[in-house]
């Protein structure tokens, strides 16, 4: 009995193993007509794939989007964090609520087209320059248009072409260029999610990368992209604009 059970399994063990063999090889072999299974790739319309240099205005610029909409449609609390080769989605989720972009002839998508912020009412009495906050005022002139929240997410300050325009705080500048509706901008960012936003300048004095200090002039007042030499000057935290006056030193 002992020989017979030794003789079963010295027989049975290349059995065993030839039937797993088979079973690896079942399970590796694709079956006849079928294609390779490759793995999505989620950069595809509808979506952004953040480069070196990109931030979330940046990419809001770029795209037509709003920034809040883009953090709502991602999850992103800090847009400080933004990583090289993050896929964005740029669509509402579960489909397009939005018209798609137009394209132009020839099937060329067309840019977007930011539109150009309303010229400020002269009529009535003019916003003041009171704050509550300790931050320098970027330009001297008369504020001539206040933060509402909606048609305008700043404050718009008159003054003459070439007057200076200062840092409101420490920071250090993260975009220096040109963007549609807004002309020449400076962006810097103060930590904590805080950022404050400079429009429609003449001339850019610092470049990007650079640390400035509060009150040191950073450019010119101009007029690009606008219907008269004014800044418009924004504050925003968490890629969210808020009034700047809560933030600046009482100017009056």
């Amino acid at each position: 009995m002992v020989s017979t059970g030794r003789n079963w399994r010295r027989h049975a063990a290349p059995l065993v193993a030839l039937t797993m063999a088979l079973a690896i090889a079942g399970c590796s072999t694709p079956s006849p007509g079928s294609a390779p299974v490759e793995k999505s790739d989620a950069r595809g319309p509808g979506n952004y794939v953040v480069q070196p240099g990109d931030t979330l205005y940046r990419i809001a610029s770029k795209t037509g989007r709003r920034m809040q909409d883009i953090s709502r449609w991602n999850g992103i609390d800090d847009p400080d964090k933004l990583e090289v080769g993050q896929v964005l989605r740029i669509v509402p989720p579960g489909g397009a609520s939005e018209p798609p972009p137009r394209t132009a002839a020839g099937g060329e998508r067309e840019p977007s087209k930011r539109p150009v912020p309303p010229a400020p009412r002269e009529s009535g009495p003019p916003p003041s320059r009171v704050g509550t906050g300790d931050w320098a005022w970027p330009a001297q002139g008369q504020v001539i248009a206040g933060f509402n929240g909606g048609s305008n997410k700043g404050v718009d300050i008159a003054g003459k072409l070439g007057e200076p325009v200062v840092a409101a705080t420490r920071g250090v500048v993260t975009v220096s260029e040109t963007l549609r509706g807004y002309g020449n901008v400076l962006m810097i960012d103060h930590g904590s999610s805080r950022m404050t936003v400079y429009t429609h300048l003449r001339t850019a004095l610092v470049k990007k990368g650079q640390t400035v200090q509060k009150g040191q002039q950073i450019a010119e007042m101009g007029n690009t992209d606008a219907d008269r030499v004014k800044l418009h000057f924004e504050v925003r935290v968490g890629g969210r604009a808020v009034d700047p006056r809560s933030f600046l030193a009482d100017g009056r």
